[in-house]
């Protein structure tokens, strides 16, 4: 019996891994939208101040700093509390001070 819960466990693992693989390529397809629709137009010659393409690249590189931001949070979440869904996270081994 705990050769197939132990194949049951592998299963559920590799599951959860591709389906947050899915999760972080769609978010990065959304983000990759986003950006070529503020930094596309400024590759076409036109007439907008040059304050209006600072802005766009700001709000481009924002938008990728929050898509990291995001994408880190949501790999410690799902490494955490979704694979280890059996065990209580203690933190990192070296920081006990009961010694």
């Amino acid at each position: 019996m705990s050769t197939m819960s132990n194949i049951k466990d592998k299963i559920f693992t590799v599951f959860m891994l591709v389906l947050f693989l899915l999760i972080v390529w769609g978010m990065f397809l959304c983000v990759l939208y986003l950006m070529s629709v503020f930094v596309l137009p400024l590759s076409i010659p036109s007439h907008e101040p040059l304050l209006l393409s600072i802005y766009r690249i700001g709000v481009a590189l924002m938008i990728l700093i929050a898509w990291v931001v995001v994408w880190h949070r949501l790999a410690i979440f799902w490494f955490y509390k979704v694979l280890r869904r059996n065990k209580v996270y203690e933190g990192p081994k070296g920081s006990d001070s009961s010694s």
